[in-house]
């Protein structure tokens, strides 16, 4: 809380390490890329070679295996006002903007010992006119049984599909040497990428309702706008930093002064909440976090399995992301000289998402496993000028931080596309804030 007319600015700047697994639904943790590494591109995916799967061994006709990893990278500058209206309520806004990476891995092996057991048919249209209506040689996919056969036609030539092939598959399509074309799934290049913007803003009001010497308790009311960068649903390498939804915000906090057991104060002292901090006092607080995430629509990609992501049903559906819950409790030391220590534990959970559609598509594979939890640790040391300022010994109040910050655990469902995925991440944070 600020007192009546006092106002702060605070920045934090957060710099993540890179972040390359994320937490399934079993609460292990798994590559962000697992539903497209290690994958035989088979018919299972790619529907042209269906009719092929009576043709090669197994019955399972493909072009090969993929090799995907993803790595994301973060750096968000958070910017944040508060102001006093009076001794008990506060308000502030909270706005951030990020830069986001992912540096992609993307590579095809066709080669002898992979599942590759097809190949691409490269004759020009003028060879494959030798050939009757009818015949399988002129088909654009083959194979490996067929190449002998076709072979006795001067001019006939094929070869293994090449990372390049998959590409142009998953996007605009691909067009062999004889004109034939091969539809793709309308996906844009998966490839390095990056990109920046505002996040989610919050803003809201906090209210303390109780204070005492050793006690305080306050509510918060507040807003999320879904101002940041969602998925793109055409993107498989894209990073979002919003899932698209606004929410209310309530929160509901306490704070204990444990150290007052042992150091007492004047009768006339207040809570460690609002007085100025002294050495060796310890603060104990708790804040329990209600988000209820208001419905919206979006463009989603429905695959029909949860772990195939790869499909072109495309269409813009109503959701009701879950509604989020957070329970923290934490506690600040106060070192000599302006310097203290902080401890916060947080346990948050999250509903299942709900998704209606009207094209009939499987719209149960966007809502799977996304309920989640996480579990988090932040440690932090600090340092403030406000004793040297009251002292008139230093020109501005000012405090300095910085934390660490560890997500060490957690569940979430397995689509990298989902809004509700949980990323196992670790940053530090280099915190600034002025009062004035």
């Amino acid at each position: 809380m600020l007192p009546k007319g006092v106002g702060r600015v605070t920045l934090d700047s957060l710099f993540y390490l890179p972040v390359e697994q994320r937490y399934n639904p079993h609460g292990g943790t798994e590559d962000i890329a697992t539903d497209f590494n290690n994958r035989h591109l088979d018919s299972t995916i790619f529907s042209l070679l269906t009719p092929l799967n009576g043709s090669v061994p197994g019955g399972n006709a493909s072009i090969g295996d993929s090799h995907v990893k993803y790595t994301y990278l973060y750096n968000i500058e958070d910017l944040g006002g508060q102001y006093g209206l009076t001794d008990r309520l506060t308000i502030g806004i909270d706005i951030p903007y990020f830069w986001a990476s992912n540096s992609v891995e993307a590579g095809l092996n066709s080669g002898p010992g992979s599942s590759a057991n097809v190949v691409l048919n490269t004759s020009s249209a003028a060879t494959l006119a030798f050939f009757p209506a009818g015949s399988p040689c002129r088909n654009p996919v083959l194979p490996f049984a067929a190449i002998a056969p076709c072979s006795v036609v001067p001019g006939f030539a094929t070869r293994r599909f090449s990372t390049t092939d998959v590409q142009r598959l998953l996007g605009p399509g691909l067009v062999t040497n004889a004109g034939a074309r091969i539809p793709g799934f309308g996906f844009k290049k998966i490839q390095d990428w990056n990109g920046d913007g505002l996040g989610d803003i919050t803003l809201g009001g906090k209210y303390q309702y109780l204070r005492t010497q050793d006690a305080a308790l306050a509510v918060t009311l507040g807003a999320r706008l879904a101002t940041g960068r969602r998925g793109d649903p055409d993107d498989l390498s894209d990073v979002y930093w919003s899932t698209g939804a606004n929410a209310i915000l309530l929160r509901l906090h306490g704070d204990y002064a444990l150290s007052n057991l042992w150091n007492k104060r004047p009768p006339s002292a207040q809570t460690g909440a609002r007085e100025i901090s002294q050495p060796g006092d310890l603060v104990l607080n708790a804040t329990f976090k209600y988000d209820k995430v208001l419905p919206d629509y979006s463009t989603r990609r429905v695959p029909s399995d949860i772990t195939n992501p790869i499909t072109s049903n495309r269409e813009r559906v109503y959701r009701e992301l879950g509604d989020r819950f957070e329970i923290e409790v934490g506690a600040k030391y106060d070192l000599p000289r302006g310097f203290s220590l902080s401890a916060l534990y947080r346990y948050g959970w999250k509903l299942s998402d709900v998704v209606v559609g009207h094209r009939g598509f499987k719209y149960e594979t966007l809502t799977q496993d996304s309920d989640s939890t996480e579990q988090i640790y932040i440690v932090g040391v600090g340092y403030s000028t406000v004793p040297l300022y009251l002292e008139k010994k230093f020109p501005i109040p000012m405090g300095v931080s910085l934390s660490y910050r560890d997500r060490f655990a957690g569940s979430g469902p397995h689509s990298a596309g989902s809004p509700s995925q949980v990323l196992n991440s670790q940053y530090l944070n280099l915190g600034l804030q002025v009062l004035f």
